[in-house]
């Protein structure tokens, strides 16, 4: 990339600008991209020369990423997946649920004959990885996942 971004060797999607005291990092998904810098001028002279070089949209201040709504505050972001969570929730066909405490068995013993297979195994893996995908906002449900 000639605006001088170098490619972070921790995340793929991640790219990073340094000069001196300032800093931009951009993160990349497929077609959205993701910009914040140390001031509100340089995030703004970088939107412009991204845009000399690619076409592209500025569509303001993040509030939705990749499932992950962002609030943000004069102390830094909120973020939240509140909405993925209720999707989560109606693809388990769980909407009717009533929350209640579990507290997690840790010397659970899975019995032999633990039944049938689920009958779609597709649907929950799928789950599973939601509820995996989840665990970034909610480290708390991290080992009940």
């Amino acid at each position: 990339m000639t605006l001088g971004f170098t490619k972070s060797k921790s995340d793929t999607s991640l790219f990073i600008y340094k000069q001196g005291q300032n800093i931009v990092y951009l993160l990349l998904y497929v077609d959205d991209i993701v910009l914040t810098a140390s001031t509100s001028a340089l995030l703004r002279r970088t939107i412009d020369a991204l845009q000399l070089e690619f076409s592209m949209k500025d569509l303001g201040p993040l509030h939705h990423f990749l499932g992950i709504s962002v609030h943000q505050h004069q102390d830094g972001l909120f973020l939240s997946q509140r909405q993925y969570i209720l999707d989560i929730v109606e693809r388990a066909v769980m909407s009717e649920g009533k929350p209640c405490s579990t507290p997690v068995d840790t010397h659970a013993k899975v019995p032999a004959d633990i039944g049938p297979p689920v009958s779609d195994p597709t649907h929950y893996k799928s789950l599973a990885g939601a509820l995996h995908y989840l665990t970034f906002t909610r480290p708390d449900i991290s080992y009940a996942v």
